[in-house]
């Protein structure tokens, strides 16, 4: 069965979806992969990927101290409640941004590496086009919705692979919940807001997201007996509704008996 035969006699409500080998960057089945549409906090694999690249490349460690501005301590939406001034490390800040899609930690991240978002925003660019994605444009860190800030599934998928090379992102996006040390106040429980965790075998990433325009988007990961490591991603979901108990969307639990060649 060819992937758009796949594709019609699988019923899925998103506007765009992909499920991706990690092995060989091989798509085993997509809808609509290639049209770029918000990815939401999706965004902020990119972010991360950028973020644990720099410590690698300059052999920093994640436990490396950030001086939080006023700017990322005001941005709106989903956030791990920063405040201006105080000093949190790498680590927590990517513990915050992949566990709980924090925004305020993009923006404090963003600072941290480019010294500032703009100068951030064009790395995250310039790191799409070598990767090769052609249907990518970021316009800021944390995904909420902008003109000209797109992606497609396939992109996302793309990027997860990437980041996913590095070891400490799934030991920190399989845990439901984490504790983040805060200096001078006290530490601070995270809960993940990929509620697949525990629900569906094997699941340990990656990503969620959601704004009024990009709707419900997800990334996630699991390894296959078979197949090896999956990654698949759905966007544009008009609601949470699916099979799982918690109601999110997930294209893994839908093709688990599905076969394409």
């Amino acid at each position: 069965m060819s992937r758009k035969e796949a594709s019609m006699s699988l019923p899925l409500t998103a506007r765009a979806a992909c499920l991706m080998d990690t092995g060989n960057g091989q798509i085993l089945w997509e809808k609509n992969a290639h049209n770029p549409l918000p990815p939401a906090s999706m965004t902020k694999m990119m972010t991360a990927l950028l973020v644990i690249e720099r410590a690698v490349d300059i052999k920093s460690s994640l436990r490396e101290q950030v001086r939080v501005s006023r700017r990322a301590a005001a941005v709106r939406g989903s956030s791990m409640k920063l405040r201006a001034g105080e000093r949190i490390t790498v680590h927590a800040l990517l513990t915050g941004l992949l566990i709980a899609s924090g925004n305020d930690a993009a923006v404090a991240l963003a600072e941290h590496v480019a010294g500032s978002v703009p100068s951030f925003v064009k790395r995250m660019n310039e790191r799409a086009v070598r990767l090769g994605l052609m249907n990518t444009q970021f316009r800021n860190p944390h995904g909420l919705s902008v003109q000209d800030h797109y992606s497609t599934a396939s992109d996302m998928c793309a990027i997860a692979r990437e980041l996913i090379r590095h070891k400490e992102v799934l030991r920190i996006t399989s845990r439901k919940r984490m504790i983040v040390r805060r200096n001078g106040r006290t530490n601070h429980l995270l809960r993940n807001t990929n509620t697949l965790l525990g629900t569906y075998p094997g699941v340990d990433g990656l990503k969620t997201g959601y704004t009024p325009r990009a709707k419900y988007c997800l990334c996630v990961t699991a390894p296959h007996p078979k197949l090896g490591r999956l990654i698949a991603v759905v966007m544009g979901t008009p609601t949470k509704k699916s099979g799982t108990k918690k109601r999110q969307p997930c294209l893994p639990l839908q093709i688990r008996s599905h076969r394409t060649n």
